[in-house]
Formats: structure tokens, C-alpha cells, sequence
């Protein structure tokens, strides 16, 4: 089924409405009760609210890797330095099914000499009323094994009184080229194990041992985000730009950035031929009071 890139579908289910574009996979807006909680803030026009990464997240040091007694050779595909997020959320995807409240859309990448890799990716968009799920697979076509990783990146909603909970094990310094480069202790101002007010800072950094979920709330609109994650998105990775941005990312991967290049992959799943690696994650919308008691009205 073939897909004009300039095409984009809306689903409304409840409270929420979704528009999805097959350029990058990517969502274009979420918004709940006409209030946009994910935002059109990146991607290659920065028209994304949200896009997959596949078949890895973030960067790769020097654009190259070491695997099984080979030496692999990346190309920049932005115009950083550092080749980054893979090749999905710059690919037109073509529309796999349409329901009332779904989108399915596949993309397929031959290997190229920008790349080593070659796969097929399969994207699910399914909402409910009070529920939007992202689910990502990813399958080796190529005709050896390689590490793979898959994650998503959302653009949430950030306002001054926004706090975020959740709980993770380690975090991970920022270094040279936005690259990860140690761990270090997390300090308090990002110790989000209760609801914390995002600080007003640049944040950059890489989250292990992520419990796979996490809880938004903004009392301005009386909205509580529940995010849950499969197990095998154990990384959560947030980034902020200084205030006054409007927007956070938390970023649910399989695998650390720069995981080709760090022990054991970094969590990367290693493919044999016609091997997958697949995942979902959940978004669900609670209207709270400002007692804390959630309000289905």
C-alpha cells in the first residue's frame, strides 16, 4: 500500500485526537480535551510530536562500531556531525491498515553505503478513549548479525508547574558530542522518585534501570499522563533545553546512546537474520482534581 508523504490521518477517541504523518512514522500532534500535550517541536522539519527510533537511538561515537571482527561505517544523516536516531524518523513510512482508531505503517531500508543496516520496521498507532499505545517492531534483513535498538521520542507538553515521577537506578553523565560518558550520581534536582518540577536547565542525560513507567501532571489543565513501558525499554532518556522551551522529552529506549561503542552493547539486542525486536509503550490520560482524586467526567 503506497503513501503519499505530504498525507496525514487523524483519529479521535474520547477525550484525545491524533494526527500521524508517514513522514519519520512520526505523530504529529496529541491533544487532549483540544489542549496539545505532545508538540510538533522536532523531526527534520520540526514538525514531529513524537517519532520512533529505529534501528537504534541517539549517537553513535566517531559514526562507527566494532562487531563480530568487523569494522562498521555510519554516514551523518543530519546536519550534526554524528549520525543520530537511525534511519526511521527521516523515512517515509506507507500505510499498512487503517481502522477507526488505528494506523499501521511499514518501512523498509535496504543496506547502503550510508549504513550497515538493512530491516523492516512495523509502527502501531492505537488509541482509546483515554489511551494512545505506540508499538514498534523491527525485523534483520540484512544477511548478518547486527545490534539493533528500538525506542520512541516524544515531545511532551512542559509548563512551569509540570512535575514528573519516576524511578530509574543510575544516570549517566553528558559528554563530548552530546555522547554519554560515565555514570554519576543523580542529584537531587533530578531525583524524580516523587513528583518533581522539571528544573529550569538543559538536561541531556541517559536514565538506566528505568522501572518502565513515569507520571506527568500539569495542574494547569487538572491532566496526570501515566506512561508505561514494556521491560525491554529499560533506559529512559530525558532531555529539556533551558527554560522558558516549552517542551521535554522522555525518551523510552531499549539501549543506552552510543551503545554500539560500551560494554555488552549498552542493552543493544543482537539479530541474527530474520530475528525481531519489538515493544510498546502506553500513554494513558487521567483528569485530576486538585485533591489528587482522579475525575472520569
Amino acid at each position: 500500500m503506497s503513501t503519499d508523504a505530504a498525507q496525514q490521518w487523524t483519529l479521535s477517541q474520547g477525550d484525545l485526537t491524533v494526527t500521524v504523518s508517514p513522514r519519520g512514522g512520526s505523530i504529529l500532534q496529541l491533544a487532549w480535551r483540544g489542549t496539545p500535550i505532545l508538540l510538533p517541536a522536532g523531526g527534520p522539519e520540526g514538525a514531529a510530536a513524537c517519532f520512533p527510533l529505529v534501528p537504534f537511538g541517539n549517537r553513535i561515537a566517531g559514526n562507527c562500531f566494532s562487531f563480530g571482527g568487523e569494522i562498521f561505517v555510519l554516514q551523518p544523516n543530519t546536519d550534526e556531525p554524528l549520525v543520530l536516531h537511525g534511519d526511521g524518523w527521516l523515512d517515509t513510512w506507507a500505510l499498512a491498515g487503517r481502522t477507526d482508531n488505528a494506523i499501521e505503517l511499514d518501512l523498509v531500508r535496504k543496506q547502503s553505503s550510508r549504513s550497515p543496516y538493512a530491516f523492516q520496521a512495523h509502527q502501531k498507532v492505537h488509541l482509546d478513549e483515554d489511551c494512545l499505545s505506540l508499538s514498534l517492531r523491527v525485523t534483520n534483513l540484512g544477511k548478518k548479525a547486527l545490534p539493533f535498538g528500538i525506542g520512541f521520542h516524544p515531545f511532551f507538553r512542559r509548563t512551569p508547574d509540570m512535575t514528573l515521577q519516576t524511578r530509574v537506578q543510575d544516570m549517566w553523565r553528558e559528554g563530548e558530542g552530546h555522547l554519554p560518558d560515565g555514570l554519576q550520581h543523580i542529584p537531587s534536582e533530578l531525583d524524580f522518585s516523587m513528583p518533581r518540577i522539571m528544573p529550569p536547565r538543559w538536561i541531556n542525560n541517559a536514565f538506566g534501570g528505568f522501572s518502565g513507567r513515569a507520571r506527568l501532571h500539569w495542574p494547569d489543565i487538572e491532566l496526570a499522563l501515566d506512561l508505561s513501558c514494556e521491560p525491554v525499554f529499560d533506559v529512559m532518556m530525558i532531555f529539556a533545553p533551558q527554560a522558558p522551551a516549552d517542551f521535554v522529552c522522555l525518551e523510552p529506549m531499549s539501549h543506552l546512546p552510543n551503545g554500539h561503542n560500551l560494554p555488552d552493547l549498552g542493552g543493544l539486542s543482537v539479530l541474527e537474520p530474520g530475528e525481531e525486536l519489538a515493544g510498546t509503550i502506553k500513554m494513558t490520560f487521567l483528569h485530576v482534581l486538585e485533591t489528587g482524586e482522579k475525575n472520569d467526567g
